[in-house]
C-alpha cells in the first residue's frame, strides 16, 4: 500500500532549527513482517488473518479500491539502519519534542552502542494525509517511533471496519457454478438448449451453496462479509453461438427438473431459462451467470449484514458443442 505522511499536530516541530517530518518511504509489498537484510516493511494484507470462503490464490477478480488506514506501520530498517536514520534526520530533538522523538532518538543510540547488537526493526507510524481531524488525533496519540522484536510489528492504531470489509470482499471466494446443459452434446438450429447450474463446493462457513462468508480480523476488530444469491433474477444465461438467450430461470436455473426438457420442447419454443439457437455454429458455448448480493457488518455474522457491498457476479460455462441444422441431420 502506498506510502501515507505524518503531519505534526502543531505547525512545525523545533529541533534547534525548523524541522519537518520526512515522508516514509513505500513499503516493500508482499514483504511482510519477515525481513531480507536490512530491509522489513509490513502492509495491510499482512496485518489482517482472514478465514471463511477466501480465495487461495490472492484477490478475487472483482475488486474495489480499499481505503487507506488513517496511519500503518512502516519498516525503516532493522536496529543499526532503523537507528541511524533516526539519530540522522532526528538527532537535535530536544526534550519534549511531539510523538516521542526525543525518547526514540535516545533509545537509538544506546542500541546502536549495544554489543552484541539486539535483533529487531524499527518502525515509523506516517498519518494518513486525507485521514479526518479525529483520525489524525487518534494516530499521532502514538509515537512516531517504535522498536519491535523479529516477527513482531507494534500495537496497530484503529483502522476503519469500512478497510477490512472492502479487504475481505477481494479476497472473498465464490466458485463459478457448474452447468448442466440438454441437450448435452449437441444443438439444432430452431431448438431450445435447456440449462441449469449448482455451485460447487459447498461454503466451507456457512455448509450450504447459497451463501458464502469471509470474516477479516485486526487486532481486536472484526467484520463479516456476507453473500447471498441474488432475491430476484439471480441465474442470467447468454451464449456465444447465434442463438436468443431467455433468463426466465429460477435460482439453479431452468425450472424443470435438473436435465430434463419439458414434453412440450419442440421447434420453435423458447426454453424458460436456456438459449434458441437461430443458426448453425461449430462451437457454442452457454453460460450461466449467478449474481450475488454482499452485505458487510461488524463482528462474526450468522447471516447478512446491514450494510451493502457491491453484488458479485460469476459466470461458469459449458463445454463446447455443434448446432446443426436439423435438415442437414435428416438428410444424412
Amino acid at each position: 500500500m502506498q506510502a501515507v505522511r505524518r503531519r505534526a499536530a502543531r505547525a512545525g516541530l523545533v529541533l534547534g532549527g525548523l524541522l519537518t517530518l520526512l515522508a516514509a518511504g513505500p513499503a516493500q509489498a508482499g514483504s511482510g513482517v519477515g525481513c531480507a537484510g536490512t530491509d522489513c516493511s509490513v502492509v495491510l494484507s499482512n496485518l489482517i488473518t482472514l478465514k471463511g470462503d477466501v480465495s487461495s490464490v490472492g484477490p478475487a477478480r472483482f475488486t474495489l479500491p480499499v481505503i487507506q488506514p488513517p496511519c500503518l506501520w512502516q519498516s525503516i530498517g532493522d536496529t543499526v539502519t532503523g537507528g541511524r536514520y533516526i539519530i540522522r534526520n532526528f538527532g537535535a530533538a530536544a526534550p519534549g519534542t511531539p510523538f516521542g522523538v526525543f525518547g526514540a532518538v535516545q533509545r537509538a543510540g544506546r542500541m546502536l552502542r549495544q554489543r552484541p547488537v539486539r535483533a529487531g526493526f524499527w518502525w515509523q507510524l506516517p498519518v494518513n494525509p486525507a485521514a479526518s481531524g479525529a483520525q489524525r488525533k487518534v494516530c499521532q496519540s502514538f509515537p512516531l517511533f517504535a522498536f519491535a522484536p523479529p516477527g513482531q510489528t507494534p500495537p496497530q492504531p484503529p483502522v476503519p471496519l469500512r478497510t477490512l470489509a472492502e479487504y475481505a470482499y477481494n479476497h472473498m471466494r465464490i466458485p463459478p457454478p457448474a452447468l448442466t446443459v440438454n441437450p448435452a452434446t449437441r444443438g439444432y438450429v430452431n431448438l431450445a438448449t435447456y440449462v441449469w447450474g449448482r455451485t460447487v463446493p459447498v461454503s466451507a462457513v456457512t455448509g450450504r451453496p447459497g451463501s458464502y462468508e469471509v470474516t477479516a480480523t485486526l487486532g481486536s476488530e472484526t467484520v463479516s462479509v456476507w453473500a447471498q444469491l441474488a432475491a430476484r433474477s439471480a441465474f442470467s444465461v447468454s451464449a456465444n453461438g447465434p442463438g436468443a438467450a431467455y433468463s426466465g430461470c429460477g435460482p439453479a436455473g431452468s425450472h424443470y427438473r435438473v436435465g430434463h426438457v419439458p414434453a412440450n420442447a419442440g421447434a420453435g419454443i423458447p426454453p424458460d431459462c436456456g438459449v434458441l439457437w437461430q443458426g448453425p455454429v461449430a462451437r457454442a458455448t452457454v453460460q450461466a451467470t449467478l449474481r450475488w448480493t454482499v452485505s458487510w457488518g461488524a463482528g462474526v455474522l450468522n447471516g447478512p449484514g446491514a450494510r451493502p457491498l457491491p453484488p458479485i457476479p460469476v459466470t461458469g460455462q459449458s463445454a463446447p458443442f455443434p448446432v446443426a441444422e436439423i435438415q442437414s441431420i435428416n438428410g444424412g
